[in-house]
């Protein structure tokens, strides 16, 4: 039986958890009652939005027990160690994308959660959106008859800093870890559909992209085959803004989801939609209006989820998460090889 409410506690300040916090004040369900960052910045978090507790202790925090479920909103070379500590202290985890640097760190954090029995999720906030539960029903009923192709991007312009994440390989920096898995995490999700199955990897990767001053890529695209004969193309950087557009393509027309990682903006009360173009027929424009934002939709899904340990599909379910991160890992392999070869 799902829980009614649930009790937060964030771990970072930043964008991403200003975000959080922001959705959370207008929920009435999951409501956060602990912060904890760097010391200094968890107290004026906690006054602008409300928040009972702040602390400079990530063991203060973790021993709240108020708290029962744990957000990371911290760059993610962290995710592995802040997941494990969240996780020994018997709290439910939601862990902002990507889960964790490489396969490895995440499959260790995954297998603590299974130990512990407590939740664990990996944030791609789209993924629980219900724009995406309609457009998988819409490609099962056949909108557009067999799948054929996908294109998914996500790219914007940062300026260059070389000590900030983004540039900083020690930081794990560069498009791919930071928002080439909205992409990846799409086409897998349709090539799933293709096969009849919630997600397949691809059998054949090759990619191009462009490393920047400090090393990272700062662009990079990827061409995908699966092994229904479904092909996809991926595209992210940190310093194009060429969009976030996802077109599913088949052989009877295509849909289109124009914000396809932030469906309908950050904001409560909003609309998105996905375009469906037939051949021989007129574009139909299929809205989904949410009267909460987004990333209150996926602390939700958390308290929906228990008492599981991991959510239902199409949300991130552990061995996608697994999966995406194998692809990524590729897509890196990949791009290091050709700038390898061409030195």
């Amino acid at each position: 039986m799902a829980q009614q409410n649930l009790q937060w506690g964030v771990i970072g300040s930043g964008a991403i958890a200003t975000d959080f916090a922001t959705a959370l004040s207008a929920s009435t369900r999951c409501r956060i009652v602990n912060v904890t960052s760097f010391p200094g910045l968890a107290q004026p978090f906690a006054t602008k939005f409300g928040i009972p507790r702040a602390t400079d202790s990530l063991d203060e925090l973790l021993g709240d027990r108020e708290v029962e479920a744990v957000y990371v909103a911290t760059p993610h070379p962290q995710h592995e160690k802040l997941a494990l500590a969240a996780i020994a202290a018997g709290k439910h985890v939601l862990v902002e994308k990507p889960i964790s640097t490489s396969v490895a760190s995440a499959t260790r954090i995954i297998e603590a959660a299974r130990q512990r029995g407590v939740f664990l999720m990996e944030a791609y906030m789209y993924r629980c959106h219900p724009l995406i539960a309609e457009l998988i029903a819409r490609i099962r009923d056949g909108a557009i008859g067999e799948l054929r192709h996908v294109r998914a991007d996500f790219g914007f312009r940062d300026p260059r800093n070389p000590k900030g994440r983004l540039f900083d390989p020690e930081q794990a920096g560069g498009g791919i870890l930071d928002v080439g898995g909205y992409p990846v995490s799409f086409v897998r999700l349709m090539a799933g559909l293709a096969a009849g199955e919630t997600m397949a990897e691809p059998t054949r990767l090759s990619a191009i992209g462009q490393a920047g001053p400090t090393g990272v890529d700062e662009f990079a695209q990827a061409s995908l085959v699966f092994a229904s004969g479904m092909t996809a193309e991926v595209a992210c950087a940190i310093r194009y803004d060429f969009g976030c557009a996802a077109t599913v393509f088949g052989e009877e027309g295509r849909i289109r989801i124009d914000d396809a990682w932030l469906p309908g903006g950050k904001r409560q009360g909003t609309v998105s939609h996905l375009t469906i173009e037939r051949d021989g027929q007129p574009p139909e424009l299929v809205s989904i209006e949410i009267p909460r934002a987004i990333y209150a939709l996926e602390a939700e899904l958390v308290a929906d989820s228990l008492p599981a340990c991991e959510p239902a599909w199409p949300a991130m379910t552990w061995d996608d998460s697994l999966a995406n991160l194998r692809v990524m890992e590729q897509w890196r392999a990949a791009l290091a090889r050709r700038e390898a070869s061409s030195t």
